[in-house]
């Protein structure tokens, strides 16, 4: 949403142009955050090479010192100058410039920042003696007469302070010829050994860190167009203004009110500083041109010619780039199918707006015609004409809205998808709805700043999405569908069901839904009532990670770290030498036959005919996604797949592969307490303290008594019902079908047992073989659990450290109990995941996947 304004206060006359602007505030800089942040970073990247680096940053120092060696006696006077120049002239001198240009308010921020960096300086030496690492106050330090004295300049962090305050350099030549010196003050200093490399860096990023700090809080003047730069940037673009008015939202209540439509301002509701009452004044507030500000966010000003003629300016600010960049790179990270053209400059994102422009406008599709472009200080403006008499759907009643309107509205973003292009970011300020003949017939769509050309079908499908979730936020989910279908055709209207979800939705869309969250459940239920067919569409999802993922992915890699720091890795390379290596084969030919007693599974529960060469290869195929997918999900995704090419509906899908996920777990279960029964040992079951067991039965009888709770009761059926709602018709079938039972459970056996004889397989390669076999099942059954509870890729770290804390606890060696864990998941895991590449392309090719 575009920032508020307030009164338009600003009005001047510019040679004869009257510019009506809200007046020039300071502005927080997004881009001076993103640099504070960078600093650090880069602050804490030079400490960490200061002290994992040390011999080439010493080296480096070292040699340019050798260079000039020689020439040191000569060097000694010419630093000592630099220095004092660039430490004490240049800052008096940019702080005199600075009043002589009447700034007072910047020289004050830059004079405040130089006191800041200086106490920064010398606080960062005291931090350095007194908490620093050995490793890096030797990494920037220097030594004199035989003690380490830290080579960071308070002077000239100070200096580096003030000219980041001020501004870039190439605003003014005395902050170049400033910056300059100082770089070569620290580099002379460097060459004759008074200062380290990493110590000069860390001098200026620290200069820096507080400087930008200074400029995000304190704020600092815009760069942005306005004034007589913003009537030359209109004149560039092609058009000789007469009169130049800020556009704002009316509905606004911190903005005055102007009468829209006699274009007056009467006594009781005159802005201030505009006109006196009476006056004319042209409408600033066309619902037109407020529907531009708000779809972008950019400033929106109505220009008049000679003539009278009215033509709308938007001007793309260059500070307001830095935040569209990063959130743009974000989304593209995180989600699928949200990847758009880099955009790295403000010229290029004015000249993308402009192509998308004119590309719209050839295919046919009613949008505001492009008539030029202009350069204004830090500001791009785009010129183009002003359809009058337009209402975005937002300001529309329901009632206004005419179904030969709603599918009009389709007809142009159908036109759009014909010619290849998407929008990317249909809001209802996009939409918008004119009038001939007192009805509603005509159709714009605007805003294609963020657009494609030679769109992917994702996007375009994506652009359906946003549009039905447009009109049904005013008209209703059932119109807003029924309409759609009168445009385009069945499947292509079917294939958007699985992307309906808020995460498709702009942010504005998103926000106007906080109002109606059932909105997308609406939707997607009247696109099944006129489609059936979209239940057998593939469920597709757009998100790549959460935060969540992100989280656990980290605490992961920790515990990886803390685990790999602590291994005896001498230990484990001398037992893997020792291991038989026709053991370690036997292990791997074990851990095959689990392929087949999947595939068995799933053929056995499947509710169609399925070849079992297919399942199989799906179950090889999963090895390979496991690299990308946590624990079991890698085998469920490819059934439910395999499930969907075959037009099994979702809901049949979804609870096929459930029950195999559930007959998995109950036959292992059962195998655990018939192999107990047969070996009368339970192993290390029958070593449990009984306290530990009367802990367990006092927490199941505290689970027990919470289920007599209703709002308990409640809360578990409302997680569990629905899953056990989709099961339960499957059981039933199932069980009336004995022979797919019995295939389904022999298949599970198979697996299980496929497994544990592998695991036991890579005990007899480290001649650990004399376990009871009930240990041997229960220890992998646990490791097993473990890569299924951690979400990570194929439950790296969380198998192995289960396994191995597993076989320590059933007395085998630590420098032995590592090895095996770590042969068992070579085998198991790593060293199938070729095949499963092999088997994923094949099974593409012949389309089963």
């Amino acid at each position: 949403m575009p920032a508020r304004i307030g009164a338009l206060t600003a009005r001047s006359v510019i040679d004869g142009v009257e510019v009506v602007d809200a007046p020039e505030e300071r502005i927080h800089r997004a881009g001076d955050g993103v640099g504070m942040v960078a600093t650090a970073v880069g602050i804490a990247l030079i400490l960490v090479l200061s002290v994992y680096a040390h011999a080439t940053t010493e080296g480096v120092t070292t040699d340019v010192q050798d260079i000039t060696q020689v020439l040191n006696s000569i060097l000694q006077w010419a630093v000592e100058f630099l220095m004092s120049l660039a430490t004490m002239i240049v800052p008096v001198v940019v702080l005199v410039s600075l009043l002589i240009y009447r700034q007072p308010r910047l020289a004050l921020d830059g004079a405040i920042a130089a006191v800041l960096g200086f106490a920064a300086g010398f606080g960062a030496i005291i931090l350095l003696d007194a908490l620093g690492e050995t490793a890096v106050v030797r990494g920037l330090s220097v030594t004199v007469d035989g003690n380490l004295t830290p080579s960071v300049s308070t002077f000239a962090v100070a200096v580096a302070a003030l000219l980041t305050t001020v501004g870039p350099r190439s605003r003014r030549p005395i902050l170049s010829v400033s910056w300059n010196l100082l770089w070569v003050g620290l580099a002379t200093e460097v060459l004759t050994g008074r200062a380290t490399l990493p110590g000069m860096v860390v001098t200026v990023l620290l200069g820096r860190l507080v400087g930008q700090c200074v400029r995000y809080v304190s704020g600092v003047t815009t760069d942005r167009a306005s004034g007589r730069s913003l009537v030359e940037g209109i004149r560039k673009a092609g058009l000789d203004p007469t009169r130049i008015v800020r556009v704002r939202d009316i509905s606004d209540p911190e903005n005055p009110t102007v009468r829209l439509v006699t274009g007056t301002v009467d006594d009781d509701v005159a802005a201030p500083g505009l006109a006196p009452a009476g006056a004319r004044l042209d409408p600033i507030s066309d619902p037109t041109a407020v529907a531009l500000e708000r779809q972008g966010g950019n400033r929106v000003y109505a220009v008049y010619s000679v003539g009278a003629s009215r033509w709308d300016a938007i001007v793309l600010d260059g500070d307001r780039q830095v935040v569209g960049a990063l959130a743009q790179t974000w989304r593209a990270l995180r989600l699928r199918g949200m990847d758009r053209r880099s955009v790295v400059s403000l010229r290029q994102a004015a000249e993308r707006a402009a192509l998308l422009n004119y590309a719209a406008a050839a295919a046919g599709v009613r949008t505001p015609q492009m008539i030029g472009i202009g350069q204004a200080d830090d500001s791009m403006i785009l010129l183009q004409n002003h359809p009058a008499g337009l209402r975005s759907i937002r300001d529309m009643r329901p009632a206004e809205v005419t179904d030969a309107s709603l599918e009009e509205a389709w007809c142009q973003l159908n036109k759009a998808h014909e010619a290849g292009l998407a929008h990317r970011a249909i809001t209802s300020d996009c939409v918008l709805f004119g009038s001939e003949g007192g009805k509603d017939q005509t159709v714009w769509l605007i805003g294609w700043d963020n657009g494609d050309v030679a769109s992917s079908e994702l996007a375009r499908r994506l652009d359906i999405t946003q549009m039905l979730a447009t009109l049904a936020l005013r008209v209703g989910a059932e119109r807003a569908v029924r309409s759609a279908a009168t445009v385009l055709d069945a499947e292509t209207l079917a294939s958007v069901a699985p992307l309906l979800q808020p995460i498709a939705l702009p942010g504005a869309t998103r926000a106007e839904a906080k109002g109606h969250k059932d909105v997308m459940d609406e939707l997607r239920q009247a696109l099944l009532d006129l489609l059936p067919q979209a239940a057998l569409t593939e469920p597709f999802s757009l998100v790549r990670f959460g935060w969540r993922t992100a989280l656990i992915a980290l605490l992961a890699l920790i515990a990886v770290w803390v685990v790999l720091t602590n291994i005896n890795f001498a230990g484990i390379v001398d037992a893997v030498r020792s291991a038989n290596p026709w053991w370690m084969a036997g292990a791997f030919g074990l851990a095959m036959t689990t392929y087949l007693g999947a595939g068995m599974a799933m053929n056995g529960f499947s509710p169609v005919r399925l070849r079992l060469r297919d399942t199989v290869l799906v179950q090889v195929a999963a090895s390979f996604v496991a690299l990308a997918a946590p624990g079991a999900v890698g085998p469920a995704a490819l059934n439910l797949r395999l499930l969907y090419k075959k037009r099994v509906k979702t809901s049949v899908a979804v609870a096929s592969v459930a029950l195999v996920q559930i007959s998995l777990l109950v036959t292992t279960l059962l195998l655990m307490a018939g192999v107990s029964l047969i070996t009368g040992n339970s192993g290390v079951l029958g070593r449990v303290p009984g306290t530990a067991v009367m802990a367990v039965l006092a927490v199941l009888a505290a689970l027990g008594a919470l289920l007599t709770v209703p709002p308990v009761r409640q809360w578990l059926w409302l997680k569990i019902g629905p899953t056990l709602t989709q099961v339960w018709p499957r059981l039933v079938w199932i069980l009336g079908q004995p022979r797919r039972l019995l295939l389904g459970l022999a298949g599970n056996v198979l697996q299980t047992v496929g497994y544990v004889a592998a695991f036991w397989a890579s005990l007899e390669a480290f001649g650990q073989g004399a376990i009871p076999l009930i240990n041997v099942t229960l220890i992998y059954l646990v490791g097993n659990a473990a890569g299924s509870a951690v979400p990570v890729p194929g439950g790296l770290g969380a198998v192995e450290i289960a396994l191995t804390t597993g076989l320590i606890g059933a007395g085998i060696p630590t420098a032995v109990a590592a090895p095996i864990a770590v042969l068992f998941r070579a085998l198991t895991y790593w060293a199938r995941v070729p095949l499963g590449w092999i088997s994923w392309r094949y099974l593409q090719k012949r389309e089963i996947l």
